[in-house]
């Protein structure tokens, strides 16, 4: 009879066929993004059942609450010396589902194979696998036997577990079963993984991931944060050395951590991993310094609807600002069925910049929805920005496809609303798409956003290298390009004084920052030189 060992609701047993996608599916998860983008394991599962060097009868997984939360498959490997050859256990893949880290899984499923191993008259187990995780088993490197890796010599991560006295007699290089090295095709690989649930891949400097783990800031209130961990949200708080880091470098929603995971508290978030890209404001409530907003966004939907909310220069805005972000620009013309030649201001948005996409919707009657679809990839981040009352928690429900956000009345006076969203959050509509829905803004000032006005105003620029002299204020200078192209009616008038307008505040806004930076630097200076405290 099988033997089942169960620990509160834990159980150990073999595995069906019933079982093969579950267990692969939690191999997959396991490793994802742990070593690099993405993970191979789940295919080596798949090819390892098939191979004639698999041992079913000895491989385990672990069961809780109806869920494969575990598993360590089993399959004969050589020990070859010359003419003689031994053979040994190999263990591997060795998989616990993430969400159920630290929990004890991992060490009961190696000491279950282990008891199955020994009373089956095996030797050894032989395995390449977490130096800080496997002596804390029994687990010691190979090199104290004489067992050397057949391709890689010997190294901390390549270790074995005597299960009797002749294992010591064991020695020479090691050879495991062929199927490992079947699994490195990336075509293959990439079209087995179709068969899950998607996961983006990720290419970080962090990785290779010990025994932290990797997540997203899902939303931030005050000092506590949320981490989302595949579909689990788990709180978490700031190691303390990130209290001496500048505010740009502490965690945003959309940002990438690397965490220590606690499934019975806080988690502690260790490090933010690089950002693809970072949208900043001026902090209207505090003068001189920056707010950073949201991080690794694809696309920035800046949503505003077609009636009074409708303004040409607030666009501009948020265009530069997501353009400096090194995110792309998508203004959504919300509530479309109300406006009469919605075609009039698309033609009028797409004057704002060559880089910038536009699209004219309706979502409570589904209008102009499908020319989304194109930003709904799996793997992409879109970021909603835009005044309150513009329509983003209609369209985010239209796009989820149920009620995610509540939605809010707009006073028919002046056409604003009230916050519907409080915060930044990110979603996760179970699409392969996160959708990071911010707070209403009706103000959005201008601070280090030299690139993005550049990008926004890309033309003008280009008018003003073809000015005759350098230093052209393009007013009453001979040989102005600006005025000959307003001239020649090719450069609107009041799109030039916008760009001007908004390059004005930018630079007065960041004097103001630099100013403020450099006081705080010398308050900060007296305080540590005088051990000053408050």
């Amino acid at each position: 009879m099988e033997k089942k060992t169960a620990m509160n609701n834990l159980t150990i047993r073999k595995e069906t066929k019933e079982d093969f996608y579950n267990t692969e599916h939690m191999v997959m998860r396991a490793f994802w993004n742990i070593h690099g983008p993405g993970c191979n394991e789940h295919l080596m599962v798949h090819k390892l059942r098939e191979a004639k060097e698999y041992l079913p009868d000895l491989s385990r997984v672990a069961e809780m609450d109806g869920q494969i939360v575990g598993a360590v498959f089993v399959s004969k490997a050589r020990v070859v010396d010359g003419d003689t050859e031994h053979e040994v256990l190999c263990i591997g893949p060795v998989a616990v589902e993430p969400t159920c880290f630290s929990m004890g899984i991992g060490g009961k499923l190696l000491a279950e194979v282990a008891n199955a191993s020994k009373a089956a008259g095996y030797m050894g187990i032989v395995m390449c696998g977490e130096p800080d995780y496997y002596p804390k088993h029994g687990f010691i490197t190979c090199d104290n036997f004489g067992i050397e890796h057949g391709d890689d010599g010997n190294f901390d991560a390549f270790m074995a577990y005597p299960l009797n006295d002749g294992f010591k007699d064991i020695h020479g290089k090691f050879y495991e079963a062929p199927v490992f090295e079947e699994c490195e095709d990336e075509k293959e690989i990439e079209e087995y993984t179709k068969n899950f649930p998607y996961y983006k891949p990720l290419k970080l400097s962090c990785q290779w991931l010990h025994k932290e783990r990797l997540g997203r800031i899902s939303e931030i209130q005050k000092n506590s944060y949320t981490i989302r961990f595949f579909e689990k949200d788990i709180p978490a708080k700031l190691k303390g050395s990130f209290y001496n880091e500048s505010p740009d470098k502490l965690p945003v929603v959309g940002d990438y951590v690397i965490f220590a995971y606690n499934p019975i508290g806080d988690s502690m978030i260790l490090s933010v991993c690089e950002r693809s890209s970072f949208l900043t404001r001026p902090d209207q409530a505090k003068t001189g310094t920056m707010q950073y907003m949201v991080a690794n966004v694809d696309y920035t939907f800046i949503v505003t609807s077609l009636n009074e909310d409708y303004s040409y220069n607030r666009i501009a805005r948020y265009v530069s600002v997501v353009l400096q972000g090194d995110s792309i620009p998508v203004v959504v013309l919300t509530k479309s069925d109300l406006c009469n030649n919605t075609g009039r201001y698309i033609r009028e948005v797409g004057t704002i910049s060559d880089k910038v996409r536009v699209h004219a919707i309706s979502a409570i009657y589904g209008i102009g929805l499908e020319e989304l679809d194109e930003y709904l990839i799996p793997g992409t981040t879109i970021c909603f920005m835009g005044s309150s009352g513009a329509g983003k928690s209609t369209l985010l429900n239209a796009i989820c496809g149920e009620e995610i956000m509540k939605t809010s009345e707009v006073r028919a006076s002046d056409s604003t609303g009230r916050h519907t969203t409080t915060h930044r959050q990110l979603i996760m509509p179970g699409n392969g798409v996160s959708i990071i829905d911010t707070p209403g803004m009706r103000e959005l000032g201008m601070a280090q956003v030299e690139e993005g006005l550049d990008g926004t105003f890309s033309d003008i620029i280009e008018l003003e290298s073809q000015c005759r002299f350098s230093d052209c204020k393009h007013e009453t200078e001979p040989g102005c390009a600006i005025k000959a192209a307003i001239e020649r009616g090719e450069l609107d008038p009041d799109r030039y004084m916008l760009y001007k307008s908004l390059g004005q505040e930018n630079r007065n806004n960041y004097a103001k920052k630099k100013e403020i930076s450099k006081w705080a630097k010398a308050a900060k200076k007296f305080k540590d030189n005088n051990n000053f405290r408050y």
